[in-house]
């Protein structure tokens, strides 16, 4: 399908029907990551028991990428190491982050 026609399908459902499908997204995700949005805290905490100090715009986006990272791994393990998707994304944001870290530091030479 189209970007046209599926705009223009998307635009023709009301409110509740498109919640329907929000909802039914949910529970496919689900069913493969598991309340996944639970974990990522801990991880974090465990990771970083003394907290995150960020202060530049630069380290708020490492920051950023660096959870979805972590997300990323998080689906990945409750995937019983099976969904590939979330293995490939862990390698795009890794690369991402060292591609702002390799910036940087060309910045301060």
């Amino acid at each position: 399908m189209r970007e046209e026609e599926r705009t223009q399908k998307t635009m023709n459902k009301n409110p509740a029907k498109i919640l329907e499908e929000m909802a039914n997204t949910f529970r496919e995700r689900n069913k493969v990551y598991g309340d996944n949005w639970k974990v990522v805290g801990e991880v974090m905490t465990s990771l970083f028991p003394n907290g995150v100090v960020l202060k530049t715009e630069e380290d708020y986006n490492i920051w950023h990428l660096f959870e979805l990272l972590v997300v990323k791994i998080t689906r990945f393990a409750n995937s019983e190491l099976k969904h590939q998707d979330s293995i490939h994304d862990t390698a795009v944001y890794a690369a991402m982050i060292e591609g702002m870290i390799t910036k940087l530091k060309k910045g301060k030479n």
